[in-house]
Formats: structure tokens, sequence, C-alpha cells
């Protein structure tokens, strides 16, 4: 992979949050940074061991853990808005396939997060 496309990934996606933007895609990655998505979808797989949407959704569920550490009192429905999620069931599912667990702490009332 070309070094440029790296350095141009790394400023868009990961300096840039652009993660965080709910409807991200590789398409519109590959817009942003004028290659096409194969190249991109290569880069991720090689970089980072997964494909583009995991990536993206394993950010963004980094972001969210970051987030709800700043944020206490958040209600869930804030925490997923905050970290691109579109729903909050998605977020819930995505949360529990990165980290194993749901977004709810134990003795926790899961709408408070």
């Amino acid at each position: 992979m070309p070094r440029r496309l790296n350095t141009d990934f790394q400023r868009l996606v990961i300096e840039r949050r652009a993660y965080l933007e709910p409807h991200l895609t590789v398409t519109e990655v590959a817009r942003r940074l004028q290659t096409n998505k194969t190249y991109v979808s290569s880069l991720v797989n090689e970089l980072y061991g997964m494909p583009f949407p995991d990536l993206i959704n394993s950010l963004r569920i980094r972001h969210a853990e970051a987030y709800r550490t700043e944020h206490p009192g958040a209600r869930q429905q804030e925490v997923a808005a905050a970290c691109g999620f579109s729903s909050v069931s998605f977020f819930n599912r995505v949360f529990k396939k990165v980290t194993g667990v749901p977004p709810g702490l134990p003795g926790q009332d899961p709408e408070s997060l």
C-alpha cells in the first residue's frame, strides 16, 4: 500500500475523527482520499487486520468508553449519538461484540448510561 494513502487515511479517520460520522462508509472515505474503495479496504485489512466496518465500530466503542468516563451521567442514547451510532440498539450490539459485555454496568440501569 502506498505510504501516502496510509498517512491520509490515518489523518482523516483517526486524527480528524471521521469515524464519529454516523453514515461513514468505505466509499465516502475513498472519495475524500481521492482513491477507490478497494484500496481503502485493502489498507484497512492489511494495517488493522479487520474489515472497514469493524474498524470504524471499534474506534466508536473506544470513543464511547472515553465518553462515558468523561460524562458519567450521560444516557445511553446520548453516548450512542455522540459516538456515531444511528441507534441505541445498534450501539448495544456493537458494544457487546467489541467488548464482550453489554454497555450497562452490573447493578446500573442501562438507560442511565
